[in-house]
């Protein structure tokens, strides 16, 4: 057991240097954790592809996982053999991206996106809108910042765990009037929160020692901030800042419009994000710039010359 603890200790101070969010800390650790436990009496160095695949199988057959979860565990073991145990693991990324490939990437219509959006409202039509218009993964959208929204250039910026930009991507033109309001209620809040002691926003531990007044400043707020001030749960409590929002919120209203929409049954803010892929290529945009935008590739960050591309989004008749 000295061993295990010792891997997780080092499994949880590689995520830490790596600015992964709470929730992926404590998936991969549990993951992890399982993992070491079901070959206790084996040196994970000693492993092989065979034994992953009994582990997976173990977690299909015998505790019933559900695909996704299993697709997270897989993950968690890559990180634990490329980050934590320096060990090659070639044979580890075939195997995963061999499960992932024979996923469903489920999407929808353009009149189902509308219809979807619809039957939304507040901020997570906001959200759902922006997933769909560019692009963007779930986490991706709830972690913007303001400075991440330009209106001029009709981008948005999309950040690393880090703090460092990761690729530029759409700003539909639908949602410019309507950020440019939730930003005023947004301003209110953020001045409230300062002038009652407080006002600073979470900021990536990097982004904190270069710019020690920026947690406070406009330009770094989120822009869907969580509704209490609450202490990083990381570091043991400290000050009280304004986090982003759950995403749960938002995959409930988004699985609740797809019911009340009569569309796919089993669409998520993944689905709507697939939706934005595909109904680019079917206009006709090349697959590479829609990789691009979607943060795939090896050129996933030059992505400034692919702008002019239209938002889906912005071809729907209502939203």
């Amino acid at each position: 057991m000295a061993v295990n603890a010792t891997l997780l200790q080092e499994a949880r101070d590689k995520l830490r240097v790596r600015n992964y969010t709470v929730k992926t800390e404590k998936a991969y650790l549990y993951w992890v954790e399982c993992f070491l436990g079901f070959y206790e009496e084996h040196d994970p160095m000693g492993l092989s592809l065979q034994d992953v695949e009994a582990f997976v199988q173990y977690l299909s057959k015998e505790r019933y996982t559900p695909e996704k979860t299993r697709n997270q565990a897989l993950h968690a073991l890559l990180f634990l053999y490329k980050d934590v145990l320096g060990r090659e693991a070639g044979w580890l990324e075939e195997y995963v991206r061999r499960q992932l490939g024979v996923r469903n990437h489920n999407f929808l219509k353009p009149v189902e996106c509308q219809r979807l959006l619809s039957n939304m409202f507040g901020q997570e039509w906001l959200i759902a809108s922006i997933v769909y218009g560019s692009g963007l993964r779930l986490m991706e959208c709830v972690r913007l910042r303001v400075r991440d929204i330009n209106f001029q250039d009709k981008a948005l910026v999309v950040r690393q765990p880090n703090g460092e930009i990761g690729r530029l991507t759409l700003l539909p033109e639908k949602l410019i009037s309507p950020l440019k309001n939730h930003f005023e209620d947004r301003k209110l809040l953020h001045i409230k929160d300062i002038a009652d002691g407080f006002g600073e926003a979470y900021l990536p531990a990097k982004i904190a020692r270069e710019y020690p007044d920026a947690a406070r400043s406009w330009g770094w707020q989120y822009v869907f901030p969580s509704g209490q001030r609450m202490s990083d749960p990381r570091h043991g409590g400290g000050r009280l800042q304004r986090h982003h929002r759950n995403e749960s919120s938002v995959k409930e209203a988004v699985e609740r419009a797809a019911v009340e929409s009569g569309v796919y049954q089993n669409t998520s803010a993944d689905t709507l994000r697939n939706s934005f892929a595909v109904h680019l290529i079917q206009r006709g945009v090349d697959t590479k710039v829609v990789e691009a935008l979607l943060g795939h590739g090896e050129n996933a960050h030059l992505t400034s010359g692919h702008l002019t591309t239209c938002s889906p989004l912005d071809l729907l008749t209502t939203h």
